[in-house]
């Protein structure tokens, strides 16, 4: 049987992979447009387990303000920008009518060639997509723009910068691996903590989507109040001085 774990592409949830503590883990915030407008949320990110590296968020258009067909589509992690105050994820060059036209997201349809769609519905030109084999990648396919994971950061690298020089946190987003020396998790290790997708029902992983939610919506309008919270404890600045980064 084909497991999530055992995949190229796989979702974080289910994968071995987490975000580097210290990093701003954006599963849960709110996805808007150049004007403000609310796209819908990032429930997922799609780990390449391969290369260690985020490629796609899952965004759900629930509750969008642009009068989209609820459902959820991938779009390349290098599309996206950190909003520079707010813990929203800003989408500058993605219009409503490339959301109308991605495909559905299936976490058990991740191929190549329906990465390929993607990129091509979103404007990307086939010279570096196209390859004989519709199973296989370019060479050179994710070496383009839309997978530049610095790109999420570009409105925030000055807040980096300020406490440590040249810090590898201005490098994209980077991952841990949840793995023993082996490379092989423990049988006793491989619990729901774990995000194992053979412990882990959907149930149960829609409520860590909802719990994630739940604790950004606190951030935004909890009883700390949005700008003392966020000044004091969620900025770049205070996530390093107050959790440290961790060495990928």
């Amino acid at each position: 049987m084909d497991s999530m774990k055992h995949r190229r592409l796989q979702e974080m949830d289910r994968s071995d992979f987490e975000i580097v503590k210290g990093e701003p883990d954006i599963r849960g915030w709110d996805v808007k447009n150049s004007t403000g407008q609310k796209i819908g949320e990032v429930e997922e990110l799609i780990v390449d387990a391969q290369q260690k590296k985020v490629r796609y968020m899952v965004v759900d258009l629930d509750d969008n303000e642009l009068k989209l067909d609820h459902r959820k589509v991938l779009l390349p992690i290098g599309l996206a920008q950190l909003d520079r105050k707010d813990d929203d994820v800003i989408l500058p060059n993605v219009q409503a009518e490339h959301f109308r036209s991605l495909p559905d997201y299936d976490k058990n349809n991740l191929s190549p060639e329906v990465e390929r769609r993607i990129c091509t519905t979103l404007g990307r030109t086939p010279d570096m997509s196209s390859t004989a084999n519709v199973n296989e990648h370019h060479p050179d396919f994710y070496k383009h723009d839309y997978y530049n994971d610095d790109n999420l950061y570009k409105h925030r690298l000055h807040e980096a910068q300020t406490v440590q020089k040249d810090s590898e946190y201005d490098r994209g987003l980077r991952l841990w691996e949840k793995r023993s020396d082996g490379g092989i998790l423990p049988e006793n290790s491989r619990n729901r903590d774990n995000y194992n997708e053979s412990e882990i029902e959907e149930n149960a992983r829609m409520e860590m989507v909802r719990n994630r939610r739940s604790a950004y919506e606190q951030r935004r309008g909890g009883g700390f109040g949005r700008d003392n919270y966020r000044r004091s404890d969620n900025s770049v600045e205070g996530r390093i001085r107050d959790e440290g980064l961790r060495d990928a």
